[in-house]
């Protein structure tokens, strides 16, 4: 009987102790595993993170080397376990030792790939493959940019991530800024210029639909910005691959267009490329504006004019068809039917009850609305009153040195007055041109108010500013019908340096300047400019001296001649 006890003990003992060897052998193999695992696990935390262009589309993410995944397979790894790409795009799988080809393949088939081979050695695992770092590609970026160049970006970032970064200014362009900044001055002015002739329109520029990705593998991709912030962003707009060749293409000068305006909220022309459809262009547009007539929104494609419905803020596309070159959508404004000759006009200043009245557009008189404000009040002074216009029609002269020069290039000015043309269309005021005092005395001189006017009428200064070569410059109090001259006396007279005949009025009210210190009268507000003598440069001294030289030269020149011929006829 003790025997049979001591073999039953015995038994029992030998199995408890394999167990325990057994979860011993398992727990070793594990710790060995993280410990192998360690050093890339802290490396790869300590490694500062590279920025991520956007969330990640998986099925469209190309793994490549130097890739890091994170892997954790229950019940074999319940620690997560980072594995790298290799240089030669294969992978080393934990615990079951299998190598995984992952050359051209989405991070979503190297999913699957691993799951298959870790579910062949342990058919009920639990895997989960998690992407924690993207690996650095060599990207060229070429042709319509500001920097042609190689560049090393995350294979996170999409094409037109390295667009982007080709165009920024940095140490490459630094060079050259001059031409660079004339550049994208010009580029900004005509795409301001197409956006007016399409009432104030987005205009698209021709590469941003034709972007072309040449891939190491010598596939191509045509990549189409426009259409990726609308539809599939991850298939229009791919993410960078190593040894991607990206082609900026320059805009052509006639391509085919289209376009929706309007009252959407984002009217926008952009080029025409084939398999364009109607609910794209819709898409395009954001949606429509609250001053859109729901009931005039049109089609026009082809010839044909297609009538359009309306539900919620958004044109609804019933029947959706491809579009072509040319084709239009208008959203037309509900309140141009009922207020298109209505306005607004406002005053300021010295009339006797200031503020906003309403006009007929281009019926309402000047003379009406100061009447209806009450009349001029005490201490107006009209020479100077102003009736300022809403444009924004002398931009462009102000803004682009190139659009200015248009108008200068027929002219019959010289080139000496490009600097004086230049000044002047800078100074260009959206003014209508008006002289207050007769246009309330004499109906002849009147004008006609536009919506947005702002009449101002201001109080007399009661001064006169005089500056340059005078002893004491500075304001002077105005008296009725004096001359320049009395001017200057009153701030001590002119410097040694004055050029007396030079002195000018400039006038407050039209920015002339008149110039006979006797004849010429000063009015209230005027300014009076004294200029010195006339400044001559060392090289213009030079070339005096020079002439003086060459003139002196050539008359004792003749001089000797002279005396030659004289004494050869005695002789």
């Amino acid at each position: 009987m003790k025997l049979r006890y001591l073999i039953v003990m015995l038994l029992s003992t030998m199995t408890l102790m394999a167990q325990v060897t057994g979860m011993g052998e398992s727990s070793s193999i594990l710790k060995s595993e993280i410990e192998n695992n360690k050093g890339m696990d802290s490396q790869m935390f300590e490694t500062e993170q590279m920025p991520v262009s956007n969330i990640v589309n998986p099925d469209y993410y190309y793994m490549g080397p130097g890739d890091v995944l994170m892997i954790k397979a229950i019940p074999m790894l319940t620690t997560p376990v980072p594995v790298v790409v290799s240089p030669d795009n294969m992978i080393l799988l934990p615990r079951s030792g299998g190598l995984i080809d992952v050359n051209g393949k989405t991070l979503t088939e190297v999913r699957k790939l691993i799951e298959e081979n870790i579910t062949k050695y342990k058919s009920d695992a639990i895997v989960t493959t998690s992407f924690q770092k993207p690996h650095l590609s060599f990207v060229e970026v070429e042709g319509n940019v500001l920097n042609s160049s190689v560049y090393n970006l995350p294979s996170t970032f999409k094409v037109s991530d390295a667009i982007q970064i080709a165009n920024k200014r940095g140490p490459i362009s630094e060079k050259n800024n001059a031409s660079e900044d004339t550049y994208i001055q010009e580029r900004l002015r005509m795409k301001k210029t197409y956006s007016r002739n399409q009432d104030n329109s987005e205009v698209v520029d021709y590469w941003k639909r034709n972007v072309l990705v040449v891939h190491e593998d010598g596939t191509s991709t045509l990549v189409d910005l426009i259409k990726a912030k609308s539809k599939d962003n991850a298939y229009n707009n791919p993410y960078v691959r190593q040894g991607d060749r990206i082609i900026v293409p320059f805009n052509r000068s006639q391509f085919g267009t289209l376009s929706i305006s309007g009252e959407v909220n984002r009217p926008i022309t952009l080029p025409y490329k084939n398999g364009d459809k109607l609910s794209e262009l819709v898409e395009y547009g954001l949606g429509l504006t609250s001053f859109a007539d729901t009931d005039n929104i049109y089609l026009f494609d082809n010839g044909n004019k297609v009538k359009l419905n309306s539900k919620d803020g958004k044109i609804i596309v019933d029947n959706d068809r491809e579009l072509s070159p040319g084709a239009v959508i208008i959203a037309t404004n509900i309140e141009e039917k009922t207020s298109i000759s209505e306005g607004v006009v406002t005053i300021r200043g010295y009339v006797k009850s200031p503020g906003a009245f309403p006009i007929v557009n281009s019926k309402t008189k000047l003379s009406e609305i100061i009447a209806q404000a009450g009349g001029i009040s005490e201490g107006a002074y009209l020479p100077l009153a102003k009736l300022y216009r809403k444009s924004n029609e002398f931009d462009d002269l102000s803004e682009s040195r190139t659009e200015a020069f248009k108008l200068f290039r027929k002219s019959n000015l010289t080139l000496e007055d490009t600097v004086r043309y230049t000044l002047d269309v800078h100074s260009i005021e959206p003014i209508v041109s008006v002289d207050f005092t007769k246009a309330l005395n004499d109906k002849n001189f009147d004008v006609t108010l536009e919506n947005g006017d702002e009449i101002v009428i201001p109080t007399s200064p009661n001064r006169v500013y005089i500056f340059g070569r005078v002893e004491n410059p500075g304001f002077v109090e105005f008296e009725k019908g004096k001359n320049i001259l009395y001017y200057i006396d009153k701030t001590g007279g002119f410097t040694n340096v004055a050029d007396e005949d030079r002195t000018a009025v400039i006038r407050k009210n039209t920015s002339s300047w008149v110039g006979d210190i006797e004849e010429t009268l000063v009015y209230d507000g005027d300014y009076i400019y004294v200029p010195g003598e006339v400044d001559v440069s060392t090289s213009t001294e030079q070339a005096k001296v020079s002439t003086y030289a060459a003139i002196g030269s050539i008359i004792l020149s003749l001089g000797f001649l002279i005396v030659n011929i004289v004494n050869t006829v005695k002789n």
